[in-house]
């Protein structure tokens, strides 16, 4: 899950969010990945990957990924990260919860320095995302927020 659906994730299952402010960031994601879907060719399978936050399978399932970066402004359209638009991204998680916000700001950080770049922008997304997947866990965020 591209670092922002890490970050929507995360704070779809912590309970301090505003529940105002997560229905309407659910309502967001899922008008996103409903473009992606149609836009990446991903099928229902890709989707279910993504929502089980399982590696995917595809390369369908990887630009799924890619596609929300670039929406969430996370990813630029060649593939490389967009730190300020990550940035303003997270402008509404930390007027939400600025606790969970600095958790979300840390994975960012430490994901963008050490995931893998590759030529395939997709394969970048998803390197970041599982990494996001992976450095949420390490902070002890996993279990509060994957359940």
């Amino acid at each position: 899950m591209k670092l922002f659906i890490l970050a929507g994730i995360l704070f779809t299952g912590v309970c301090a969010v505003d529940q105002e402010f997560v229905e309407k960031f659910l309502q967001k994601m899922e008008k996103i990945g409903e473009e992606c879907a149609e836009e990446t060719h991903a099928t229902s399978d890709d989707i279910a990957d993504l929502i089980e936050q399982r590696d995917p399978k595809t390369h369908e399932g990887k630009c799924l990924i890619f596609c929300y970066h670039k929406k969430f402004n996370t990813m630029k359209e060649d593939g490389s990260l967009d730190k300020v638009g990550s940035v303003l991204a997270l402008e509404e998680v930390r007027d939400a919860d600025f606790e969970l916000y600095k958790n979300i700001l840390t994975i960012f950080v430490t994901c963008g320095d050490k995931a893998k770049i590759y030529d395939d922008p997709c394969e970048t997304a998803t390197a970041l995302t599982m990494c996001g997947r992976d450095e949420a866990k390490a902070l002890g965020l996993q279990d509060a927020i994957f359940g």
